[in-house]
């Protein structure tokens, strides 16, 4: 018996064989069923399936190189503009290349051909129908053609009077957002102690926005737009903060806090501390660790925030009813000129005063012609009820 276990053992070890190599873009050989019927019609589908590989290899290889090519084309149509382009602002967004085209070559002199490039930008409209973006560039082979392009401002395309001009002329853009690179959504008002906040949810309110907004410093007063029916947030509000480094820190919408580790580290073993006790009569404590941290004002009930320096209210007031914004002490003035007489040239209070102020005491205090129940019913008040229940027989 342990001579046959020693047989198996060698006949199910295998000879080093060198590993087969599978080529995974190779064709799929035909099965048995597609050879079977081949066999019997007398066709060879192995040699059949050879040839097809070699096919698709030149195919694919001649398709590679056309595309080079037309990529390398491409490219250099890009490099090889024409220096002599103008911009069309103003156009339908039905309007296509063939139109643009009609229109110049039927109103000037310039030929078919001495358009070189139109370039008309395309964006998805409605119902998923592709539309143009209501502007084009146009480049000419010679500088009068150009010029002649540029004559046809103001004249309609498709029913639209069409802006023309040279391509390169970028007047009328606003120097500071070339300079600086601003978006023009953001303001450049000046840092205040006044932060704009836009993007919040209709359920915001005054508690937890003041509480959102606590770490970025002192708040005074936080102001929410509300709708008069339900009184919730119109989704933007204002916060006067005490300095203008809280504004500044809600602004960017970070604070960086520095946090010390209160807890002090004990050591386990009895015996150190007894000998630390000893020796200084103390136990050592180790030196508090501090750390900075980030807390983010950005985001608020899942929504990131628009957040940015707020106009001066008394610009603002200015700039909405016409006039400055009278102080407190002008209003308290106000008040009790109102109130008060005039008093001309040292004299006494006037008596027509007096005597409306006596009238309007004597009416204020004679009482009433009419009984409660009376005034009740006539106004429609609610009537108290007096514990007394009324049977009718």
């Amino acid at each position: 018996m342990p001579e046959q276990k020693e047989d198996n053992q060698k006949k199910r070890k295998l000879d080093d064989v060198p590993e087969i190599e599978i080529d995974v873009s190779a064709p799929q050989p035909p099965s048995k069923k597609a050879l079977r019927k081949a066999k019997k019609k007398g066709i060879d589908l192995q040699a059949a399936a050879q040839v097809q590989s070699t096919t698709e290899e030149t195919t694919t290889a001649g398709q590679s190189t056309e595309e080079e090519k037309t990529r390398k084309k491409k490219k250099k149509a890009k490099k090889e503009r024409s220096e002599y382009g103008i911009w069309i602002g103003n156009l339908a967004y039905t309007t296509t290349k063939n139109d643009i085209r009609k229109f110049i070559t039927s109103n000037t002199t310039c030929p078919d051909t001495g358009i070189t490039r139109i370039h008309l930008p395309m964006e998805p409209g409605k119902n998923g129908k592709s539309q143009n973006k209501g502007f084009a560039y146009v480049d000419f082979a010679t500088s009068k053609a150009m010029e002649e392009a540029i004559e046809l401002s103001e004249k309609t395309l498709l029913g639209r009077r069409v802006l023309i001009k040279n391509a390169q002329d970028f007047e009328g853009r606003p120097e500071e957002h070339q300079e600086t690179g601003k978006s023009k959504g953001k303001t450049s008002y000046p840092p205040s102690k006044r932060v704009f906040i836009g993007n919040l949810a209709f359920d915001a309110t005054k508690e937890l926005v003041e509480e959102h907004f606590s770490p970025c410093g002192t708040i005074n007063n936080v102001h929410l737009a509300t709708f008069e029916d339900s009184g919730k947030c119109k989704g933007y509000g204002w916060i006067d903060f005490d300095s203008v480094e809280a504004g500044e820190n809600a602004v960017r919408g970070f604070v960086t806090v520095e946090e010390t580790d209160d807890e002090v580290e004990e050591e386990d073993d009895d015996e150190e501390e007894g000998d630390e006790e000893d020796s200084d009569g103390d136990a050592a404590k180790k030196p508090k660790k501090t750390r900075t941290r980030k807390i983010s004002v950005k985001r608020f009930m899942g929504r990131v925030l628009r957040r940015e320096f707020a106009e001066d209210p008394t610009t603002r007031y200015k700039k909405r009813f016409g006039k400055p914004k009278p102080s407190k002490k002008k209003k308290k003035k106000n008040a009790e000129s109102e109130s008060k007489p005039v008093v001309a040239n040292g004299e006494k209070e006037d008596k027509a005063y007096k005597k409306k102020a006596k009238k309007n005491k004597e009416a204020e205090e004679e009482p009433s012609r009419y009984s409660k129940d009376t005034v009740q019913r006539l106004t429609g008040a609610i009537v108290e009820s007096q514990g007394k229940k009324i049977t009718f027989d």
